[in-house]
């Protein structure tokens, strides 16, 4: 995965670091690691419909991720930053409230309306 910056949101409190992959050629990578291991976490992957080296190569991607925008974050003086994934932002949400409706609630305690 090829990661390169398309766009960034400037917020107040957080930043939104847009990447996309380009296919690349895959290596071969011998690893040692315990077998009571390699089997539960290829059961958990085969439960998402995933391989072992598939979750390997998330993993390997997401700390490519990472370092990339610790780097960044420091060059642009924007401190530590947490990294958080859309499918966390998404499952971290409530569930069942209406979005206009606290916006509009938000709006009207900010212009003093009750």
């Amino acid at each position: 995965m090829l990661i390169s910056p398309l766009r960034i949101e400037p917020l107040y409190t957080s930043v939104r670091i847009y990447v996309y992959g380009e296919m690349m050629s895959k290596r071969k990578l011998t690893l040692s690691v315990r077998r009571d291991l390699i089997d539960e976490v290829r059961r958990a992957a085969l439960g998402e419909g995933k391989t072992l080296s598939g979750l390997v190569e998330e993993y390997l991607e997401f700390l490519a991720l990472e370092s990339w925008v610790t780097r960044l974050a420091k060059d642009l003086e924007l401190g530590d930053l947490e990294t958080v994934f859309d499918q966390e932002v998404v499952s971290s949400r409530p569930r069942g409230l209406d979005a206009a409706s606290v916006v509009r609630e938000l709006r009207d305690e900010r212009a003093g309306i009750s």
